[in-house]
C-alpha cells in the first residue's frame, strides 16, 4: 500500500478536535510588565516547580517565576546571531528533578565544519542554585551548515527517552544540493542527483544531516562511535549514541552503511518548529514553505520505521510539485495541513509550529495550536483522520510576529511573540470545564 495512505490510516483519534477558536479563548500576559528580547520557545521541566523557561534568540535563557521573569537569566551563551542563527532550542531531560540535565541547540559563533557557523547540540546541568545553570556545557555533536538561515533547531524528548532534534536543509535557495533527500554525506555541488562524496565529483566541506530531524540517545554516550553515525567520528567517543530502531541503525544491512544512523525523518525545508503530543505521543512539525505553501506534517507514534519518514522538499512542496499551487506530488508524505502565500482564506510567509492542547481546558483538548510568522495565529482541528484549519484573533492583543510555542507541566499553551511577550492560552470562565460553563 501506498506509504501517503498507510500513515493517512494512522491518523485516527478518540477526540474531535475544535475547528474553530471558542468565542472565549484569550491570550493573556505570562509575565505582566516584562519584555523579552526576540523569545523564539518556551519549556518547562517536570519537576514541580511551576516555572516557565524562555529562549531568547540572541544567547539568553530566562524563567518566568510567579507571574515574574527571573532578574539573572537562567543561561547565557555566546552565539551566532545573525539572520535564523542564535540559541534555537531547550529540552529538560524527563528525569531534570533529578539528575538536572538539559540540552541546548545554538549556532556555533566561532567554529564551522562548513563554509558557514556549525549547529550545536550541547548538555548543561543546572548548578546549586536551582534559578541559575552551570555555565559551561558539553558538545554533544556539530552539525555543519553553509548559510545563515534554515537552521531548524528545534529539540524534544520522546516518550520513549531519545532525543529529537530538527535540522533545515543548509538555506539555499531551494535546496540545490539535495541535502534534504539525501542520506548519506555529500559536498555542496549543485546537484539534487548526487548524494555521496564519490558521485558529487566536488571537494570542500562535506554536509550532512541537513534537512532531517534525528533520533539520538543521549544517556549513552558512546566509546566507538557506529561507521555510520555522521555526527561522530567512527570507531572514536561520542556524547551519544544510536538507537537500536532507528531506521538505519543496523549495519547488517549492508545499504545502511551509507546512511546517516542518526536520521529518523528527512525530505524537510526548515523543520523550525516540531512537538509531541503528550497524550498520543504523535510528532507534528510545521515545515516552513518556499515560495507558495506552507504546510503541518504528522508523524503517529512508532517505535520504530524501516525506513525514515520522508516528507518530500525539495521535489515537493505541501502536497504539490515544488513552485506549484496544483497537481499531485509522488514523493515522500503529504502533510495534513497546507496554506498558501499569496491566495486562499488563509495566506502567510512561513508556519511557525506549536502544540496540540493537553492543559487543563476540556474544550480545547486535541486542539493544535500554531502560528505564522505574517498571518497570526493560526488552529488547526482534527476529526479522525481530516483535519481543519482556521484563524484566531485575541481580543486586546498587540502581536508582532509569533517565533515559537510551548507548554507548561500542566500542559498549558504559550506563545512566544517577537515583539517581546509570552503569551499563555486560556478560555475566559471562572471554573474548568466539567464544574462550570
Amino acid at each position: 500500500m501506498n506509504q501517503r495512505w498507510c500513515v493517512a490510516m494512522l491518523m485516527l483519534f478518540a477526540d474531535l478536535a475544535l475547528a474553530q477558536a471558542p468565542a472565549d479563548l484569550m491570550l493573556v500576559d505570562a509575565a505582566p510588565g516584562a519584555t523579552f528580547s526576540q523569545p523564539l520557545a518556551v519549556r518547562a521541566p517536570n519537576d514541580g516547580s511551576g516555572r516557565v523557561f524562555v529562549v531568547e534568540k540572541c544567547g539568553h535563557i530566562k524563567i518566568i517565576k510567579n507571574g515574574s521573569v527571573n532578574p539573572t537569566a537562567f543561561l547565557t551563551l555566546s552565539v551566532a546571531c545573525n539572520s535564523e542563527q542564535g540559541s534555537l532550542g531547550v529540552a529538560f531531560h524527563p528525569n531534570y528533578a533529578s539528575n538536572g540535565v538539559f540540552y541546548v541547540t545554538y549556532t556555533d559563533p566561532t567554529q564551522a565544519i562548513g563554509t558557514s557557523k556549525d549547529q550545536v547540540l550541547a548538555r548543561f546541568t543546572v548548578s546549586a542554585d536551582p534559578d541559575v545553570a552551570n555555565p559551561n556545557g558539553t558538545v554533544v555533536m556539530r552539525v555543519p551548515d553553509l548559510a545563515d538561515n534554515h537552521n531548524g533547531g528545534d529539540i524534544h524528548f520522546g516518550a520513549d527517552g531519545y532525543l529529537y532534534w530538527s535540522m533545515g536543509d543548509g538555506g539555499v535557495q531551494p535546496d540545490p544540493n539535495g541535502f534534504a533527500q539525501c542520506l548519506w554525506k555529500k559536498h555542496a555541488d549543485s546537484s539534487t542527483s548526487t548524494c555521496s562524496p564519490a558521485s558529487s565529483g566536488s571537494s570542500g566541506a562535506l554536509y550532512y544531516l541537513l534537512g532531517k530531524i534525528m533520533r539520538l540517545d543521549v544517556d549513552n554516550p558512546t566509546a566507538s562511535a557506529q561507521a555510520n553515525a555522521c555526527g561522530a567520528t567512527s570507531g572514536t567517543p561520542a556524547e551519544y549514541s544510536i538507537p537500536a530502531t532507528n531506521p538505519y541503525a543496523n549495519l547488517a544491512n549492508v545499504a545502511n552503511a551509507t546512511r546517516c544512523a542518526e536520521i529518523w525523518a528527512y525530505g524537510l525545508r526548515n523543520p523550525f518548529r516540531f512537538s509531541f503530543d503528550r497524550q498520543t505521543h504523535d510528532m507534528v512539525i510545521g515545515d516552513v514553505g518556499f515560495n507558495t505553501t506552507e504546510e503541518v506534517d504528522f508523524q503517529a507514534a512508532a517505535s520504530s520505521a524501516s525506513s525514515a519518514y520522508n516528507y518530500g522538499w525539495n521535489i515537493c512542496e505541501g502536497p504539490f510539485p515544488q513552485g506549484q499551487t496544483s497537481g499531485a506530488c509522488s514523493t515522500g508524505i503529504l502533510p495534513v495541513l497546507n496554506y498558501f502565500h499569496s491566495s486562499g482564506a488563509i495566506t502567510g510567509s512561513a508556519v511557525i509550529g506549536g502544540f496540540r492542547y493537553r492543559g487543563p481546558y476540556q474544550r480545547l483538548q486535541g486542539t493544535y495550536l500554531f502560528a505564522d510568522l505574517s498571518g497570526g495565529l493560526l488552529i488547526g482541528g482534527q476529526n479522525g483522520a481530516a483535519w481543519t484549519l482556521s484563524q484566531f484573533s485575541p481580543a486586546g492583543v498587540s502581536l508582532g510576529a509569533p517565533f515559537g510555542f510551548g507548554e507548561d507541566q500542566a500542559g498549558n499553551v504559550y506563545m512566544a511573540d517577537g515583539g517581546g511577550k509570552v503569551y499563555e492560552y486560556i478560555l475566559d470562565q471562572i471554573f474548568l470545564d466539567g464544574f462550570g460553563p
